[in-house]
């Protein structure tokens, strides 16, 4: 089954990337445990991980040692709570 929420997310993110050029950058690590690639995604100068924790529709998952904006998205989040977006909306 889905996230909760994981089509609005799916949604969100391919309006924000599709047909752009992207850039990533990389924190401490390049790769989980499973091989997944971990990277900030950067549209221009909009970082997508970003958008899409204040749009609601994603919450911060922060695993030391990748760290390098974990307050910006505890940040983002908590305005997406307080603002009742996304996931928070009570639908």
């Amino acid at each position: 089954a889905p996230e909760p929420f994981g089509l609005a997310a799916s949604e969100a993110n391919r309006k924000l990337v599709a047909g752009r050029t992207v850039r990533l950058e990389y924190d401490v690590q390049t790769r989980d445990r499973f091989g997944r690639l971990l990277a900030y995604v950067y549209v221009d100068d909009v970082m997508v991980n970003e958008e899409l924790v204040r749009e609601g529709v994603a919450e911060p998952l922060t695993i030391r040692p990748d760290v390098k904006h974990a307050e910006r998205f505890r940040a983002l989040a908590e305005e997406a709570r307080r603002e009742q977006r996304g996931l928070w909306s009570g639908r």
